[in-house]
């Protein structure tokens, strides 16, 4: 069930999601939306909105929102791939 290639592609994925966290411990990985507000209100200080935001989720919400996002993205990707391996790829 767990071939030495499977564990070796899992330990693989790992160091690489993690090697930036590692490699830029004291950067501050905030999103662009958090950037260009403070970089607005650096410039104008006196800036208003034009119009106002929908929702305001918390940084948790907002956090789950874009996981969850990425999950049924790759959810769908290697269903996908899997269905086209069963069903075999086509040939060119």
């Amino acid at each position: 069930m767990f071939s030495i290639k499977n564990i070796s592609l899992a330990a693989l994925l790992v160091l690489i999601a993690l090697t930036p966290a590692i490699i830029y411990k004291t950067s501050d990985f905030t999103g662009s939306d958090d950037k260009g507000s403070a970089l607005v209100n650096e410039i104008n200080p006196g800036h208003v909105r034009w119009i106002k935001p929908l929702l305001n989720p918390e940084k948790d919400a907002e956090t789950l929102g874009f996981v969850l996002q990425a999950a049924f993205g790759a959810g769908f990707i290697f269903f996908y791939i899997t269905r086209k391996r069963k069903r075999g790829f086509p040939k060119r």
